[in-house]
């Protein structure tokens, strides 16, 4: 069974795919003028339907790797943590980037968020996700592993969206985020 949080993330993206994207893309021009909101919003719309089924995909893996998600709340805020790193990166490293669209990013932090956690209890998997999305990034940055996504997407890669991505999910899981709850003691134990 899939997480309640992640489903509720799935269908978050969905409903924002039928929203008009010119008005939530992230557009630098729109941004430093004042329209602050697409630093989170950007990252909720979709360049065409395949673009949002690689995400929805990307959000479902996730869930079924780690059944133990995210709480809804901390989800919300964690999203919002990388949505604001994600933008505010590009801002500065992509000054050319006309816009940018797409939630890969955050996956990507997910992933890193979710591996670290997973570090205690499964210590080889997370280990092997952690590399084997390094390597990723590695590739994208070096122009490999782009060109059939570019054309079912319908737009190009921001590989470096997915590099802040990952890294602001390092920095979030290393500062303590995403901490487990456990129950309160009682005053009567």
């Amino acid at each position: 069974m899939v997480n309640r949080s992640a489903l509720l993330l799935c269908m978050v993206l969905v409903f924002s795919f039928f929203l008009p994207p010119q008005l939530l893309q992230w557009q630098p021009d729109t941004i430093t003028s004042g329209q602050w909101w697409r630093l989170f919003t950007g990252h909720l719309v979709h360049l065409n339907v395949n673009h949002l089924l690689l995400n929805l995909a990307g959000v479902l893996i996730l869930a079924l790797l780690f059944p133990r998600f995210l709480p809804a709340d901390r989800l919300l805020w964690i999203t919002l943590l990388m949505a604001a790193a994600i933008s505010l990166g590009l801002l500065s490293l992509r000054p050319d980037l006309a816009s940018y669209r797409g939630f890969s990013g955050c996956i990507h932090g997910l992933a890193a968020i979710l591996a670290m956690r997973g570090l205690k209890t499964d210590r080889w998997f997370s280990i092997t996700l952690l590399a084997a999305l390094s390597v990723k990034l590695v590739l994208e940055g070096v122009g490999l592993d782009r060109s059939e996504t570019t054309a079912l997407i319908g737009g190009p890669v921001i590989w470096e969206a997915h590099a802040l991505g990952f890294a602001s999910g390092l920095l979030i899981a290393g500062a303590g985020f995403i901490r487990r709850r456990t129950p309160k003691q009682s005053s009567l134990e």
